[in-house]
C-alpha cells in the first residue's frame, strides 16, 4: 500500500476484481486509529449482513501508529474482492477520516444511495443494512437519516431513541448516533463533518444540524441492531469533560436554529406549550400561539398523556393544561392580554401545582393584575392551570378531585396554588364554576381510562433499554434556558410580519404614553404586530385606542427592573442591575421573539440591552426630555441611557434641543434618529373648524385653562400664584388634572380640580373651550397639550424650558416667559402677559391662528420617516409584507403559517 504522500489526499489501494462499483447502493465508512483488534470485528459484522443490497466498506487508516490496522484492512479486501477498500492518510482526525471515506464513495460508487458510518469499536447485528435500506427506501426525500437504538456493547445498558423525529430534542440533545443510514443527497448538498471548531468531540451532533438547517430531518429505526462500545474511557468521555465548552462552540455554529423566533416556530410544530380544554367544547385545543390552536379529541389527548407519561423522552404532550370557558379565552385574546396571562401561568406553575385566575371589573379606565393571597374557592377561577403530569397524578386520587370544591387553604393542605386577579375595563364574565366543572370532569375520565388500562393484559415492550433523554415537555424551555431565556411569550412568529415592543416604567396616559400610542398605530398600519411592555407596574390606564394601537399588553413587577444602583452611578446617573436577577431571564423571554424593542424610559432595563442584542434583537431609546432633581440639577433617563449608548442600535429623540444635548454627551450623531411631536390624539376636520370659527368673534371673559399632571415639575405651586394674582371678573380658570407622580404635599389651589379626561371629543372640548393655555413647567421636553391646544386656535403662554421654544415662537404664536428668572418674577411675568391678553383679544386671536395653522402641517406618519427607513435598513421587511392598512379591530389576526 502507497503512503500518502505529505500533505496530499488519501491514497487508496488498487481494486481488486470482484464486485463491480456500479452495482453498490450502500457504502460502509470506518475510520481507524490504533484500534486494529476491534475493527476486525467491526469489519466482520459489516461483512456478515444478511439480505442488504449491494455494498462496500471503505476504511479510513488515518494514519495509525498501529502497523496491524492497515494489514487487517488489506487482508479483508483481498478476501473480499470490490467491497473493501482501504485509504490511507495523515492523522487528521475522526471528521476529517469520515470526509475522506464519503469523497471516496461518492466518486467511486456513482450508484451509491446512501453511507453508514461504523466506528471501528462498534458493531452491527446481521440484518441492521436490509432494515435500514428498507426503511430509508419507503421514507419521504426528506427524511436525510435513519438513526438506531442503541444496544450497549461491553458495558451493556441499552438507550432508547424512539418516537417521531425532533428537531427541538436535536437542539439540546443528540439522539442520533454516528452509526446511522445518511442518503445520498444530504452529502451532495455539500455536508461533511467539521475539521475545525468541533475537532475536540460533537461532531456528529453538529452534522445532523447542519442537515437539518439543509432541510433535511431523521427519522428511528427500531429494532435496527447497532451495538455501541461503552466503556468508560472513550473518545465521548473526554469530549464531556469539555462540554460547556463544546456546547457553546455548537450554539455558535448553528445560532439560526437557536434564534427565539425559530425555536417558537419549533416549539409550535412539534411541541405545543399548552392545552386548553373549554367548558363548552368536545375537543381539546392545543397551541403555543392561543390564536393558532390545533383541535384534537379529547380521548386522543388522553392517550398522549397517557403515553408521555410512560415513555417522555419519545412522546410529546403539552407541559401546562388550562381549563376554562371559551369565552372567557376568546374575550382575553380579542383584549390582547392572553400572551400574558399565559407567560404568567407558566412563571407560577415553576413552584405551584395549580394556577388560579379570577377576573373582576376594574374601578375604572385601568387595567390591573395582582396576586391575592386570601384563600378562596376555585369555583369562582375564570382560568384554572396545571402541569399535565399533575393531572394524571390526580387522576390517581379520586378524592383530590372532589376536594377542589372547598376553600383552598391550610385546612386542606397539599394544593400548592397561586391566585392572579385580573381587572378590567368594561364588562366582565360573571364568575362561575365552569372550569373548575371541566377540571374535575377531566380528572374523572383519566381515572375511568387508567383504571380500565390497569384491567387489560399490559403489551409487552422492550423496557430493558433505557430512554435517557429528558421530557419532550420540556425541550422547549430547555432549549431556551441556554440562550438565557426564561418564559417567553407564547407567540408564533408570523412570516409576513415583524414585531416591535414599546418598554415603559409606567403606563398612565400622560404625554409620554400618548406619543407611544401614535408610534405603535403608525407601525401597526404599517405591517408591525405592536406589544406593549410595561416593567415596574401591575396596573395601567386603559382606553380602546390601546386596543387600536397594540396587539398585545404585558405587566409585570419585581423581575429587577427596581435594581438601581445609585452608589456607583455614570456620572451620577443610576446603573441598572437588573441583568443580575433572576427574574431577568423571564424579561428577556417576553422580549426576545420580537425583532426591535423601543425603550421608553424604562430605566431599570438598560441592563437587558444586551443581552437582547445578542439574540439579534434591534434595540433602541427613546428620550424626551431632561429631567431634574429637586435642587434644579440636570438628571434623568438620557443621563441613564448614555451609560449604555454602546448598547443600542439607535436613540429617538423628539427635538433638536435634546439631539444636541445627546451630542454633547458624546453619543455618536449616527444613532440619533429625530422623531418630532404631533398633536398626541386625532380629531376631526369638523371640530377643528368649528373651533376656529367660534374664536372669531368670541368676546367676554379670557378663559384661561391648564391641563396636565398636579406636580412640582409642571409648576403647580406657581400655577397657584398666577391664578391668585389674575383673579379678576374678566378671567375665568379652570384647572384640568391630578397628581401622578409622588412629588410631597401640593399648594391649595384657587380653583377646584378637574378630572382628568382622554377621549379625543372631550380634550377638544376643553381647547375649544379655552382662549389660553397656561403652563408654567419648570422643564419639559415637547408637551403634546401645547401642540394639541394650538391645532384649535388656542394661544399659549409657557415657561421656555426643554423644547418648548422649538413649537412655540415668542410674540408670534404665544408667548414664552424666560426660566432663569427668580420665582416671584415668573409669576408676575405669568400675570401680567394674562392681563395683557385679556385686554387684546385681537393680539389673543392672532396668536391663537397663526399656531394653528403651523401645527396642522404635523403628522405621525411624516414625524417617523426617519424611524421607520432605519428600521427598515436593521430589519429588512418581509418580501411578501401586507400593504399599510387601517388599524385592525378588537379581533386577533389569523394564524399565521409556521415555515
Amino acid at each position: 500500500m502507497p503512503e500518502a504522500p505529505p500533505g496530499g489526499p488519501p491514497v487508496a489501494a488498487p481494486r481488486p476484481a470482484g464486485a463491480d462499483p456500479a452495482a453498490i447502493r450502500i457504502a460502509i465508512v470506518i475510520p481507524a486509529w490504533n484500534q486494529p483488534g476491534l475493527l476486525a470485528e467491526a469489519i466482520a459484522s459489516a461483512l456478515a449482513q444478511q439480505g442488504a443490497p449491494p455494498f462496500a466498506l471503505v476504511v479510513v487508516e488515518d494514519g495509525c501508529p498501529a502497523a496491524e490496522t492497515a494489514a487487517t484492512v488489506l487482508h479483508q479486501a483481498a478476501a473480499h474482492p470490490g467491497r473493501v477498500f482501504l485509504l490511507r492518510q495523515r492523522n487528521q482526525g475522526l471528521s476529517a477520516a469520515r470526509n475522506a471515506g464519503i469523497d471516496f464513495a461518492l466518486a467511486a460508487f456513482p450508484a451509491c444511495e446512501a453511507l453508514f458510518f461504523l466506528d471501528a469499536d462498534n458493531r452491527l447485528r446481521p440484518a441492521f443494512l436490509a432494515r435500514a435500506w428498507a426503511a430509508l427506501r419507503a421514507a419521504p426525500a426528506a427524511v436525510g437519516w435513519l438513526y438506531p437504538d442503541i444496544d450497549g456493547l461491553g458495558m451493556g445498558e441499552g438507550c432508547a431513541c424512539g418516537g417521531d423525529f425532533s428537531l427541538l430534542q436535536l437542539l439540546v440533545q443528540n439522539y442520533c448516533e454516528a452509526g446511522s443510514l445518511v442518503r445520498r443527497a444530504v452529502f451532495e448538498a455539500g455536508l461533511r463533518f467539521d475539521t475545525g471548531t468541533m475537532r475536540a468531540g460533537f461532531e456528529d451532533w453538529d452534522f445532523w444540524l447542519q442537515a437539518a438547517r439543509a432541510s433535511f430531518r431523521g427519522q428511528h429505526l427500531p429494532e435496527a441492531g447497532f451495538l455501541y462500545r461503552r466503556r468508560p474511557e472513550s473518545m465521548l468521555a473526554a469530549a464531556e469533560r469539555q462540554r460547556e465548552h463544546l456546547l457553546r462552540l455548537l450554539r455558535e455554529r448553528h445560532a439560526p436554529l437557536l434564534r427565539p423566533r425559530r425555536l417558537m416556530a419549533l416549539e409550535a410544530e412539534e411541541a405545543p406549550r399548552f392545552a386548553l380544554l373549554a367548558a363548552d367544547r368536545p375537543e381539546v385545543r392545543l397551541f403555543l400561539d392561543p390564536a393558532c390552536p390545533a383541535p384534537v379529541e379529547a380521548m386522543a389527548f388522553r392517550h398522549r398523556l397517557r403515553q408521555a407519561a410512560a415513555a417522555p423522552g419519545a412522546v410529546h404532550a403539552p407541559a401546562i393544561a388550562l381549563f376554562a370557558d371559551a369565552a372567557v379565552v376568546d374575550r382575553l385574546q380579542a383584549l390582547g392580554l392572553l400572551p400574558m396571562l399565559l407567560w404568567w401561568v407558566e412563571r407560577l406553575l415553576r413552584g405551584h401545582e395549580m394556577v388560579a385566575l379570577e377576573l373582576v371589573g376594574a374601578a375604572g379606565a385601568e387595567l390591573a393584575l395582582d396576586r391575592p393571597q386570601a384563600p378562596e374557592d376555585l369555583a369562582g377561577a375564570a382560568v384554572l392551570a396545571l402541569r399535565t403530569e399533575r393531572l394524571l397524578q390526580r387522576a390517581d386520587a379520586p378524592a383530590g378531585a372532589a376536594r377542589l370544591d372547598g376553600p383552598q387553604d391550610d385546612a386542606h393542605p397539599g394544593l400548592r396554588l397561586a391566585r392572579l386577579r385580573l381587572h378590567l375595563p368594561g364588562p366582565v364574565p360573571a364568575p362561575g364554576a365552569a372550569a373548575l366543572r371541566r377540571l374535575q370532569a377531566e380528572l374523572a375520565a383519566l381515572a375511568a381510562l387508567q383504571a380500565a388500562a390497569g384491567l387489560a393484559p399490559a403489551p409487552w415492550r422492550p423496557d430493558w433499554r433505557t430512554d435517557w433523554r429528558g421530557a419532550r415537555s420540556g425541550m422547549a424551555a430547555a432549549a431556551r434556558a441556554g440562550l438565557g431565556l426564561g418564559a417567553t411569550l407564547p407567540l408564533l412568529p408570523d412570516p409576513g410580519r415583524r414585531d416591535i415592543a414599546f418598554l415603559l416604567p409606567v403606563f398612565a396616559f400622560a404625554g409620554l404614553e400618548k406619543v407611544v400610542l401614535r408610534q405603535a398605530a403608525v407601525l401597526r398600519r404599517r405591517g408591525w404586530r405592536t406589544h406593549l411592555v410595561v416593567a415596574g407596574a401591575m396596573r395601567m390606564a386603559w382606553a380602546p385606542e390601546i386596543a387600536d394601537s397594540f396587539d398585545t399588553v404585558s405587566l409585570f413587577q419585581g423581575l429587577g427592573e427596581d435594581r438601581l444602583a445609585h452608589d456607583a452611578g455614570y456620572f451620577g446617573a443610576p446603573l441598572s442591575r437588573m441583568a443580575e436577577d433572576p427574574g431577568a431571564a423571564d424579561v428577556l423571554g417576553l422580549l426576545a421573539q420580537c425583532h426591535a424593542v423601543v425603550n421608553t424610559h424604562a430605566a431599570g432595563c438598560h441592563a437587558l440591552a444586551a443581552p437582547l442584542r445578542a439574540l439579534g434583537v434591534r434595540l433602541f431609546g427613546a428620550l424626551h426630555l431632561v429631567e431634574r432633581t429637586p435642587w434644579d440639577e440636570p438628571l434623568g433617563n438620557p443621563h441613564m441611557l448614555a451609560a449604555y449608548e454602546h448598547a443600542y442600535d439607535g436613540v429617538l429623540v423628539i427635538s433638536e434641543a435634546l439631539r444636541r444635548w445627546c451630542l454633547a454627551q458624546a453619543l455618536p450623531a449616527q444613532k440619533l434618529i429625530p422623531v418630532p411631536n404631533a398633536p398626541g390624539y386625532p380629531t376631526t376636520p369638523a371640530r377643528r373648524q368649528a373651533a376656529l370659527a367660534a374664536r372669531a368673534g368670541r368676546d367676554g371673559r379670557l378663559r384661561a385653562l391648564f391641563l396636565g399632571r398636579l406636580d412640582a415639575q409642571k409648576g403647580i405651586d406657581r400655577l397657584a400664584g398666577i391664578i391668585a394674582a389674575t383673579a379678576a371678573p374678566d378671567i375665568a380658570w379652570r384647572v384640568v388634572g391630578r397628581a401622578v407622580l409622588d412629588g410631597g404635599a401640593q399648594p391649595l389651589l384657587p380653583v377646584a380640580p378637574e378630572a382628568p379626561v382622554q377621549a379625543p371629543a372631550a380634550l377638544d372640548a376643553l381647547y375649544a373651550w379655552a382662549d389660553l393655555l397656561v403652563l408654567p413647567s419648570r422643564f419639559e421636553g415637547v408637551p403634546l397639550v401645547i401642540l394639541e391646544a394650538q391645532r384649535l386656535g388656542c394661544a399659549v403662554l409657557a415657561t421656555d424650558v426643554g423644547a418648548v421654544g422649538e413649537i412655540v415662537a415668542d410674540g408670534e404664536d404665544g408667548i414664552l416667559v424666560p426660566a432663569d428668572l427668580p420665582e416671584e418674577a415668573i409669576i408676575a411675568r405669568f400675570a401680567e402677559a394674562i392681563r395683557h391678553l385679556a385686554a387684546d383679544r385681537p393680539m389673543l386671536r392672532a396668536l391663537g391662528a397663526r399656531a394653528a395653522a403651523r401645527v396642522a402641517g404635523l403628522d405621525w406618519e411624516a414625524s417617523l420617516q426617519s424611524f421607520l427607513a432605519r428600521l427598515d435598513a436593521l430589519v429588512p421587511p418581509p418580501a411578501a409584507a401586507p400593504l399599510p392598512t387601517p388599524a385592525p379591530d378588537l379581533a386577533r389576526p389569523p394564524c399565521p403559517a409556521v415555515a
